[in-house]
């Protein structure tokens, strides 16, 4: 069974995700996508991203440092891009949430 994580360290954590997390809802929103950052105490923070246009499209993105480097990534763990990329990780996840219209026939 792994170690805790000490509080002080869980804490530097947290602050560091939900500065990272700030950052992206704010490309986002510029992008015309909502957000809002969910947070709990026995976890990091996360931002939940829903495009208004089709209520049914959302994402939850979450943050983690891998390797020495801070990471967007979707709810199922897999990365986005490195939290230096904002304008690349929004842009994805719009790309991702985008409604699409029918093909016509």
């Amino acid at each position: 069974m792994p170690n805790p994580i000490a509080p002080a360290v869980a804490a530097d954590a947290a602050a560091e995700a939900a500065i990272h997390l700030d950052n992206l809802q704010e490309a986002l929103q510029s992008l015309s996508l909502h957000t809002r950052l969910l947070t709990r105490d026995d976890r990091l923070p996360r931002l939940r991203v829903i495009n208004p246009k089709a209520t049914t499209l959302t994402e939850i993105i979450s943050v983690a440092q891998r390797h020495d480097r801070w990471l967007f990534l979707w709810s199922w763990n897999e990365p986005i891009t490195e939290v230096a990329q904002l304008a690349t990780a929004a842009e994805r996840i719009r790309y991702v949430l985008a409604a699409t219209s029918p093909s016509a026939a």
